[in-house]
């Protein structure tokens, strides 16, 4: 009889141990599965953003900016770093500088804060307009064309069209600058399409 009641008992244990396989297997693919989902839904999500100046949405998703959304970055970057006064110069660059991809931060940061107390010194304000913006995705650059004015004091010492280049990255649908220059009227014309 004894044997009869062993037999019986292991082969209920090895049935709950096949029932424990197979829960144990279901959670295993529902954990694997829900994994997959999660990274999907990461991966292909979109964040509606208005960014300064925008009256409109504009879409990120993974590293692909929406136009809008670069060309409100452009103006917005634009009237920081080319439209001030002697008062304002100083705290629009900190904003700036604010833009600014971290390993850019340090030649940005020397750059404006000289150009900042140039400013302050010699008294001078400025004022750009953009007339037009032109995306470059392939080489991450923004070409801004505009009017520039430029007083000291009060009398005008420069008024006539400006290009600047506005080098840029994107880290997980964060714009951040790279560089800002001014470019050569040769080199822009050679490199703006016909």
């Amino acid at each position: 009889m004894k044997e009869h009641v062993r037999m019986n008992r292991l082969g209920k244990a090895l049935e709950d141990n096949r029932i424990l396989k197979f829960v144990v297997l279901v959670y295993g693919f529902a954990v694997v599965f829900n994994s997959f989902m999660i990274y999907r839904a990461l991966h292909y999500q979109k964040v509606v953003l208005i960014p300064p100046g925008l009256d409109r949405k504009a879409t990120v998703s993974g590293n692909n900016l929406d136009d809008a959304y670069v060309s409100a970055f452009a103006r917005y970057v634009a009237g920081l770093a080319f439209s001030y006064t002697p008062a304002s110069a100083k705290k629009q660059f900190e904003e700036l500088l604010t833009l600014f991809a971290p390993e850019a931060y340090p030649e940005g940061k020397r750059t404006f804060y000289v150009l900042g107390e140039k400013i302050v010194e010699t008294r001078s304000s400025s004022a750009f307009y953009v007339d037009r913006i032109e995306i470059n995705p392939e080489k991450n650059r923004l070409e801004v064309f505009g009017m520039k004015k430029l007083y000291i004091d009060d009398r005008k010492i420069e008024d006539s069209a400006k290009t600047y280049w506005i080098e840029f990255k994107v880290n997980n649908g964060r714009f951040a600058v790279v560089s800002i220059s001014e470019a050569l009227k040769e080199t822009a014309a050679r490199e703006r399409p016909p």
